[in-house]
């Protein structure tokens, strides 16, 4: 047989191992989507709590560049909305200034009949973030208590869930503290009084 022969065949070869796997990746991705789409998070396993911590970090992270852009460009926090429809001129995701594009979160990551939304504030202190005057939050309400400890556990290498002396409305009022051990965690995620999991992220410090 010629050597450009073996050479041919050899090629053919590794061109229908990487058409499998191709299949078996898109299968993969395609099951996932189905998981995802079954929208109950009961049945939340470690492996999907882990997929939908990276997602909210993903996320906040985004909106936290988002922030920084509205800032560097001269933006007025004092009156920046957060609003996912993008219309106020001082919206941080107004689609004409393109500072970012808002997601929502998903409803997998969430406890049952929780508010699929991100919420922000900018009149809640976080301890040990900059100085004792209020922070701009972007945070949501009801997580899924697996999905907060893989939050915590991709950020800081442990599960375990700091306890804020707050209720989860109270997150949101004007004057809150967030006040958890250990101090200076700029996101994350923690249990609140009344027993809910209240995911933050900081997008500027005071």
């Amino acid at each position: 047989m010629p050597p450009y022969q073996g050479l041919e065949h050899h090629q053919r070869g590794m061109g229908a191992t990487i058409v499998l796997f191709m299949i078996a990746l898109i299968a993969l991705v395609g099951a996932a989507l189905a998981y995802a789409n079954r929208g109950n998070p009961a049945r939340i396993t470690s492996e999907s709590a882990r997929v939908f911590s990276a997602v909210l970090l993903k996320q906040s992270a985004d909106f936290r560049d988002a922030y920084s852009r509205f800032v560097f460009d001269g933006g007025d926090v004092a009156t920046m909305t957060f609003n996912a429809a993008g219309v106020p001129a001082g919206d941080l995701f107004n689609p004409a200034t393109q500072y970012g594009v808002y997601q929502a979160p998903p409803a997998q990551a969430l406890a049952p009949g929780a508010v699929v939304a991100w919420r922000y504030n900018r009149s809640t202190a976080v301890t040990g973030i900059g100085s004792t005057a209020p922070e701009s939050i972007a945070w949501l309400a009801d997580v899924a208590q697996p999905v907060c400890a893989q939050v915590n556990n991709q950020m800081y290498g442990t599960p375990a869930i700091p306890l804020a002396a707050l209720t989860q409305a109270e997150v949101g009022a004007p004057g809150a503290t967030i006040s958890l051990t250990p101090a200076g965690r700029a996101t994350g995620c923690f249990a609140t009084a009344d027993n809910r999991f209240v995911f933050y992220s900081t997008l500027g410090e005071s």
